[in-house]
């Protein structure tokens, strides 16, 4: 009974401060290791609880604690990654966009069998989108947004390059 009266104000404590605790930042996108871990050790200390199993709770939640933690400093490591991705993708998307134009416009002025309106669109587009895209408060977003752009105007400077337009 002496354990009850320790153990159980821990634990409630432990419940209270995660429920409480502000969500991480998309911890389960820039930390999906750690953040499965968290969840893994919160499972375990719910299934804990339910089965009022109570001699390894005091474990279960200082593991829980333990991983949270973790994720939290993984989830921020992982944003300043991303962060750090968003700028360097902006930065090659800026140099790409003139030098894809430069491509288009010899290719436009031969006439080449590539799919001109498409690329004339696409780079038309593209300082907007990246303009957009860079304005994006949600960095994980802005980098899956600013990755596919990238993705598109590095297929469109392969298709010139096919058909035999380079810098």
């Amino acid at each position: 009974m002496k354990c009850f009266k320790v153990l159980l104000p821990t634990v409630a404590i432990a419940l209270v401060l995660a429920s409480c605790a502000p969500k991480l930042p998309q911890a389960d996108v820039l930390a999906p290791d750690s953040f499965k871990a968290a969840s893994d050790a919160n499972d375990a200390l719910q299934a804990n609880l339910k089965a009022q199993d109570y001699g390894k709770t005091k474990d279960l939640a200082k593991a829980l604690t333990t991983a949270a933690a973790k994720a939290k400093a993984d989830a921020a490591a992982g944003l300043e990654t991303a962060k750090a991705d968003v700028a360097q993708l902006g930065t090659d998307i800026a140099a790409e966009i003139p030098a894809l134009q430069k491509v288009y416009a010899k290719a436009a002025a031969k006439k080449a069998k590539v799919d001109l309106k498409g690329i004339k669109a696409a780079l038309e587009a593209a300082p907007k989108a990246l303009a957009d895209d860079q304005a994006l408060s949600d960095v994980v977003a802005a980098k899956i947004q600013l990755t596919a752009l990238k993705t598109a105007l590095d297929g469109d400077k392969t298709a010139l390059e096919n058909a035999g337009f380079k810098e």
